[in-house]
């Protein structure tokens, strides 16, 4: 039985979330020994040093974001081994406050916007790479705009295959009376804060610009039925993150912009940005880009910003 209960507690626990857990260990021992030069005797972390922890993280200039995970990681097994979490102390607690208000920085990641997004379209045919590849990237570009897609989501990463990418099966046409394409409808069986959520499915329109259904449909009769993920190379393998990555730069670069703060991430800022100009609540676009908290609030750019 203890088994079975072992089990169970590493089940709630998403597998992307486990590496994030032993890096925040593997960073506290290693602030113990370089500042107290022995190794940590064992749990419990008193609140006080997690207070200097706290601080040597401010020292070495740690993003607040990342700071809030890694304490939270270290609350989170002090509660699984049966002690308080030190954490949620006063006054430690007052340090993560103060740290979230002077340490906060901006998203350096600026917004793909629909501008951007049809230069990117436009200077594709220029990248190095055969027809097929330019239209897949095309097609990539328009759906990760479109529908909220995190690069994540479209490509493979490390060999990793607890989270696939997006699958050939997870898209279905959308026909009007007169059968003619209208959308393509998009459903999601998991998704990054997806845990114990059910599928979700957003539904993709044809655009004026960078029309997504135009650009899928072009790319899926060049790709073929085969099973699998949407996007994959001319060899069935699933796109990885720095083909499409390296793709994008070399597209960013075309359109005179620089690398260094278009990324892949950028589509959903811009995204988000573009649905928060055309009106959409909170609310709506915290569900369409399948955000669990309101975390999509620094991502959304005044026009100013977009430009």
């Amino acid at each position: 039985m203890g088994s079975i209960a072992s089990f169970l507690l590493r089940s709630s626990l998403q597998p992307s979330s486990i590496p994030t857990y032993q890096r925040a260990w593997k960073l506290f021992h290693k602030f113990y020994e370089s500042t107290f030069h022995h190794p940590f005797p064992a749990m419990p972390i008193s609140p006080s040093i997690l207070a200097v922890f706290i601080a040597y993280l401010f020292h070495s200039r740690y993003a607040p974001s990342t700071v809030m995970t890694y304490v939270s990681c270290l609350g989170y097994c002090h509660k699984l081994k049966g002690f308080s979490d030190p954490s949620k102390v006063f006054y430690v607690s007052q340090m993560l406050k103060g740290f979230n208000k002077i340490g906060f920085r901006l998203d350096s990641r600026l917004p793909i916007t629909l501008p951007i997004l049809d230069k990117l379209i436009s200077v594709a045919p220029s990248l190095v790479g055969s027809p097929y590849q330019i239209c897949q990237f095309q097609a990539m570009c328009s759906l990760a705009f479109f529908a909220f897609l995190r690069i994540g989501e479209m490509t493979s990463s490390n060999g990793r295959t607890d989270n696939p990418p997006l699958q050939i099966s997870h898209i279905s046409k959308l026909l009007s009376s007169s059968s003619d394409l209208i959308a393509f409808k998009i459903t999601f069986g998991s998704f990054k804060h997806s845990y114990n959520a059910r599928p979700f499915s957003i539904v993709v329109s044809r655009q004026p610009q960078s029309c997504p259904v135009e650009l899928l449909l072009k790319y899926l009769a060049m790709r073929g039925p085969r099973p699998g993920a949407l996007f994959i190379t001319v060899d069935g393998l699933p796109v990885s993150r720095s083909q499409f990555s390296n793709m994008l730069s070399s597209a960013i670069q075309f359109c005179g912009l620089s690398p260094s703060v278009y990324k892949g991430h950028s589509f959903q800022i811009g995204a988000a940005s573009h649905a928060a100009d055309k009106g959409l609540s909170d609310a709506q676009i915290r569900l369409l880009g399948r955000w669990k908290s309101n975390a999509f609030l620094k991502y959304i750019r005044t026009p100013s910003l977009c430009s």
